[in-house]
């Protein structure tokens, strides 16, 4: 899948509009639709300006496998919260995780 191909549907399956998007990234909405057209090969910064503003990362965005995951709002906030935690606080949270899901192999 080509890179304005990928985005768009980044976009579109968050159903998040051009306008959102465009004030959640601080790039205008016309950029937007230049590069989801394909008619415009934006700069890395732009892209990761983009992609984060849909909660993704570059490295999730650029790999290989076309299974692309998007994490619900919920999920999202889970990740947010963990990533403040301190290593012990996120080994606890891991094996907490593992136990309420029922994959108690640490």
């Amino acid at each position: 899948m080509e890179l304005h191909e990928r985005l768009k549907k980044l976009r579109t399956d968050q159903n998040i509009s051009v306008y959102r998007l465009a004030r959640l990234s601080e790039v205008s909405e016309n950029y937007i639709r230049i590069i989801e057209k394909g008619n415009n090969q934006p700069s890395v910064q732009i892209i990761e300006k983009l992609v984060n503003s849909l909660g993704m990362s570059l490295a999730e965005f650029f790999r290989d496998d076309e299974t692309v995951l998007y994490p619900s709002s919920y999920e999202k906030e889970l990740i947010q919260a963990a990533r403040k935690l301190n290593e012990e606080g996120s080994d606890i949270l891991l094996s907490l995780a593992k136990i309420l899901s029922g994959d108690g192999s640490s």
